[in-house]
């Protein structure tokens, strides 16, 4: 059997090296379609060469979460932990970060407003969750690991099973796998932490991916420091992530650097557009993405927007046409809580009084608040190795002045748009 690794040139980290196992998922149809899906949907109106996808993003995120694994199991060769079950256990997170987009539907992010409620996917016996909510692409991952008969026994082949894998990428998979459990000790929230936290490898790389290809500096942050500062802390019988203090500044830049990203590109005003009208078209015409895998993995870009060209539907055809809606008021909000702009709603009822069709959107799913960021959820620590101390990450006041925004916009049609911006200069805002 040839064990040679597979080397794959990349604009971030020169070289990533993949094993013959890895290459073996990568070449499955389901990995190859996210070659077709682009990871920041419509920001290609915003930023042109915005256009990776989420196939290379798969790929990074595994070589940094063996770079994190690494770099936490080599400090540690005293935990209660054989070799062979270390080597699974790495395993198992990087198929965990190579399958963890797995689930996407067409144009990433701007697709979720077109999945069906989560009961739909009739995952009752897979996760342990209210199904009151719409489907997200984590949902998908999941089913799409735990019933695609093909997928399942090539993980399996890996000497991994794949509930393993389901239970490192979704809180709510059901089955209690003891998989990563080892010398009475439960590894499972450091492994997951590595791929899911508020500085798992998952975000190193898309920040900076996305900074790179948008031609932004926003997201580069120092990620090989951040990464060799990874350490682990033991609470009761649970293995959680660690962060040497020499992070602490990084960690802040991150945080910051997502916050930036978040409303500069991903909420940049014409991709937001975009997504707000594929929002619209599939609430006019009640249309939802197909809740079956066999049929949900042919939809890719290309057959969404072919979709959308053969429609005669009036948001399909804007969409198209590159007819959309204009921003013509922009309010920015420097503190979190806050009541809706009172300029906002009184414009919107001028503007209604004039027959002026609008709408606004706000970038509430797309801000970070200081005052809530998940980091108790996580148990992410703080270590201080000079000082033999450890601490709760969210407990540091180093982290809490991270500056909080929020945007709302009104956006009118375009061919509207002159006689809003008499009203607008009328009002005096």
């Amino acid at each position: 059997m040839n064990l040679k690794k597979i080397k794959v040139c990349d604009p971030l980290y020169a070289y990533i090296y993949l094993d013959p196992w890895e290459k073996s998922l990568i070449s499955h149809p389901i990995f190859q379609r996210l070659r077709s899906i682009r990871q920041l949907g419509f920001s290609d109106q915003a930023f042109p060469s915005g256009t990776h996808n989420r196939f290379s993003h798969s790929l990074g995120v595994c070589h940094l979460a063996g770079e994190a694994f690494d770099s936490i199991f080599n400090k540690n060769d005293s935990l209660p932990l054989s070799e062979s079950k270390k080597q699974k256990f790495r395993k198992a997170v990087r198929m965990a970060a190579l399958l963890h987009d797995i689930g996407h539907g067409p144009l990433s992010h701007s697709s979720e407003s077109l999945m069906p409620p989560l009961e739909h996917l009739r995952l009752e016996n897979i996760l342990l969750m209210e199904n009151s909510r719409s489907a997200r692409h984590e949902d998908y991952g999941i089913k799409i690991i735990m019933e695609e008969e093909g997928l399942y026994r090539d993980i399996q082949q890996t000497g991994v099973e794949p509930e393993a894998i389901a239970q490192l990428l979704h809180p709510e998979f059901s089955e209690n796998h003891n998989f990563f459990t080892e010398g009475g000790l439960n590894f499972l929230p450091l492994l997951r932490q590595i791929i899911s936290s508020d500085f798992d490898v998952d975000k190193m790389d898309y920040l900076y991916r996305d900074s790179l290809y948008c031609g932004v500096k926003y997201g580069l942050i120092d990620f090989v420091w951040l990464i060799s500062l990874f350490d682990c802390h033991i609470e009761g019988n649970d293995v959680f992530l660690a962060i040497e203090k020499e992070a602490i500044y990084t960690l802040e830049s991150l945080i910051v650097g997502r916050q930036h990203m978040r409303l500069i590109v991903y909420f940049h005003h014409n991709s937001a557009i975009y997504n707000q009208m594929l929002k619209k078209y599939a609430e006019s015409c009640q249309w939802n993405l197909p809740s079956e895998i066999s049929d949900y993995i042919l939809w890719t870009d290309n057959r969404l927007l072919e979709q959308l060209k053969s429609e005669d539907n009036v948001w399909a055809r804007r969409i198209t046409e590159h007819r959309v809606y204009l921003s013509l008021y922009e309010a920015i909000f420097f503190e979190f809580s806050f009541e809706k702009d009172k300029n906002i709603e009184f414009l919107k009822k001028k503007l209604r009084e004039k027959g002026i069709d609008s709408f606004d959107i706000n970038s509430e799913k797309h801000s970070i608040n200081p005052q809530k960021i998940a980091l108790k959820k996580y148990n992410v620590y703080l270590k201080n190795k000079a000082l033999n101390q450890v601490q709760l990450l969210y407990d540091n006041s180093a982290l809490l002045p991270i500056p909080s925004r929020r945007i709302q916009r009104i956006y009118v049609a375009p061919e509207y748009f002159s006689k809003a911006q008499s009203l607008l200069k009328q009002l005096k805002f």
